[in-house]
């Protein structure tokens, strides 16, 4: 790996946000989803009212987008800890419109899990 190389060149935040937005609304906005839209907007700088439209083909984005753009998808799909079948719907065929591998998405729904474990761990470590 080059140290040097930045794997975020060509990320696109509105793409990521309007993506996001995306998946969260596919079954109902649920308030949780809301939280997290409206905070990486204003990370962002983005109006959530003018998102752009997602282009049907996300293969061209960099490797690391459409890393990050899948696993936070996922992440949002599952703030509510209920993944409907049209979040899991659109994240199958996000995953197709990315042309991330099988091998991929699993990665990173497995990465997901362990980050949710390490949270609860943590979590349990600082409460009393």
């Amino acid at each position: 790996m080059d140290s040097l190389q930045n794997p975020l060149d060509g990320f696109s935040p509105e793409l990521y946000i309007a993506t996001l937005s995306k998946i969260a609304h596919s079954d109902g906005l649920h308030p949780a989803e809301r939280e997290i839209l409206e905070q990486q907007a204003a990370h962002f700088g983005i109006d959530l009212g003018n998102l752009p439209e997602c282009p049907d083909d996300l293969s061209k984005l960099p490797w690391a987008t459409r890393v990050l753009v899948y696993r936070d998808a996922l992440m949002l799909a599952l703030v509510d800890e209920h993944t409907s079948p049209e979040e899991q719907q659109y994240l199958a065929d996000l995953a197709k419109q990315m042309t991330l591998p099988t091998k991929t998405t699993d990665s990173i729904s497995s990465w997901v899990k362990d980050y949710g474990a390490l949270l609860e761990r943590f979590e349990a470590l600082v409460s009393e």
